[in-house]
Formats: C-alpha cells, structure tokens, sequence
C-alpha cells in the first residue's frame, strides 16, 4: 500500500515539477521527500518497519533516477546518505546504511552510470554482501559482490587500461567496530561496475581493497588531502651523520595507523584504536597507489594556529 501512494505522489509531483518555469523544481521536491522519508526510516524503532520503509526509500530513489535529466540534479541539500559524483561526471553513486536490531549495519546504494551502448543513464542496485564474502581484502567482483560502505570520496586513478575511482567510505559494521575503507571502482566494456582491484603497491598484504577494522569507541582519520612529507635523499649529514630529508609537496591518501590497546590484543579488531601521531598513507603512481608506512604529514593548505604565550598561575599556599 505504501509503494503504491508513493508511486502515485511521484506521478503527481512529475507532472507539478515539469510544468515549473524551474527545471530542477520537480528533482527538489523529490530530494525533499527523500530526506524526509529518510529522516523517518532512521527514527522508526521497530526494525521490520524500519526495513520495509528503507524498501520505499529504494523503491522512490530508483523511480527518481530513473526520470530524464535526473543525472543532472545536484542533491546538493542531502545530508542524512550520500551522494557522490565522479570528478569527471561520468557516474554518480549514492549511498546510505540501516542499523539492525542487534546493532550491526547493513548498507544500500545506487550507482548511476552512463551506458554508450545504449545511449541512456543506466542503473544498479547495490546490496551489501559483506556476509557472503570470503576473502574481502582480495575479493574482486561486480555490482552484486558489494562490500558494502556508505563513500564520502572519490579519488579517479589513471592507469593504461582503465580509470579507477578509488572511493574513501565508512561501514558501522556491527556491535564492537567499525570500518574504513579505501574501495576501488572502475567499469568494463559493458559499463558494468566492478569493485576492487590490484593496484596497491608495497602494502603488508595483497590486497584489492583496503579495509581497517578498530573499536567502536574509536575515531579513524581516513582522508585525500594536499600533504607535504619528509623523503630522504640518500645522504648522511657530515656534521650530525644523520640522515638528510627533503620535503615534499603531494595529494595523498592519508589515515592513522591502528595500534593494539595492549600489546597481547593485537589480533582482536575491538581492541585496536588510532594513534593520531603515527600517520600511513598512500601516494598515486602511475595509476598504483604505494604505501607509505611511515609519513609525519602536514596539510600545507590549512592554517596553523600561531602559539600564543600566556602567564602560568601556580597554587600558592599562604
């Protein structure tokens, strides 16, 4: 009865927004009600209704991107899923998670993707499929292998035969941790959607997708940004025989290593928390992603704060 109305609603509001002097009139009032019933998916207690409401939602997202020109649309007012688009325009992916009942997560999304071959916007469903899978780190696979993860970025990776976005996303998970993950997408001939690939270099393990596991209490900075890092040069300083560094200036993928709260938990993801003063990241070459296990980096685009020196007032008995 729900998707029925809805489908009704969505007919009217069709016919409301295209006879607007606002061409995005009618994709508003949809990203309205999107938010809204959005908004009342993540607020229902009961867990069968808060499912079948999240199927409404697809079921609306789906029917709206499915209307001409909908590509087009910014979603720029959406805050409760994501959407990102490709900085080459040639995709747009949209995703959003619902907490269960026993509070592990489970993650949805759309990817909206031009198809030549058909000379039409094309869409496909995604359905997290972390359960099903075996080896996630090394797994490579289609729309309907996703690991699934709600993507704050995407980073378009060159390489000879493909362009690979590499997505920065987050995964609740379950009960005891949470995920960061840096995903790669890219599409073959069809204009099919594959997810993970081998393009990180250096790495501890071999990998088509990076996944970092840590405690539910925990914060992981997982970010792109302009960093400027110390590389050595090779040489020893005749003075303090030390090695000598130079600095250098480059985007990278940037995030904090995971230690152990103590040293005999290390295996135990619940257990592993962000050391904010040790930083690890990754640097684009030639369309591979090379780790760096050790990088002390500074954003030279953000303003440091300048040090201000204050009076100390110490207790002083009488």
């Amino acid at each position: 009865m729900k998707r029925v109305l809805i489908h009704i609603i969505l007919t009217v509001l069709c016919f409301s927004g295209y006879a607007q002097k606002d061409k995005d009139y009618g994709f508003r009032v949809w990203e309205d009600s999107l938010i809204q019933l959005r908004n009342q998916v993540m607020a229902e207690p009961d867990e069968t209704t808060r499912l079948a409401m999240n199927e409404d939602f697809m079921s609306l997202l789906e029917e709206v991107l499915q209307m001409p020109n909908s590509f087009k649309f910014a979603w720029d007012s959406v805050k409760n899923f994501s959407v990102l688009a490709a900085p080459d325009n040639t995709f747009k992916i949209f995703t959003w998670y619902i907490v269960k009942k026993d509070l592990s997560v489970d993650n949805f999304g759309f990817i909206q993707v031009y198809n030549e071959g058909r000379k039409k916007y094309v869409l496909f469903p995604l359905y997290d499929k972390r359960s099903t899978i075996d080896y996630p780190k090394t797994m490579v696979g289609n729309h309907n292998r996703w690991y699934g993860a709600v993507y704050y970025s995407i980073i378009p990776v060159k390489s000879k035969d493909f362009t690979y976005y590499t997505l920065l996303g987050w995964n609740g998970n379950n009960l005891f941790t949470n995920q960061k993950i840096i995903e790669v997408l890219h599409f073959n001939k069809e204009t099919v959607p594959i997810f993970g690939a081998r393009i990180f270099k250096n790495y501890p393990e071999r990998v088509s997708r990076v996944i970092f596991e840590y405690s539910k209490n925990a914060v992981l900075h997982l970010n792109y940004e302009h960093q400027q890092y110390a590389v050595s040069t090779g040489k020893i300083n005749p003075k303090t025989r030390q090695p000598e560094y130079h600095n250098v200036n480059s985007p990278m993928i940037i995030f904090d290593e995971l230690i152990p709260m103590e040293d005999h938990l290390q295996r135990i993801p619940a257990y592993m928390v962000p050391e904010s003063s040790m930083n690890q990241g990754f640097i684009e070459d030639n369309g591979k992603w090379v780790f760096m296990k050790s990088v002390r980096g500074t954003n030279p685009d953000k303003a440091r704060t300048t040090y201000q020196y204050k009076n100390r007032r110490f207790y002083q008995t009488k």
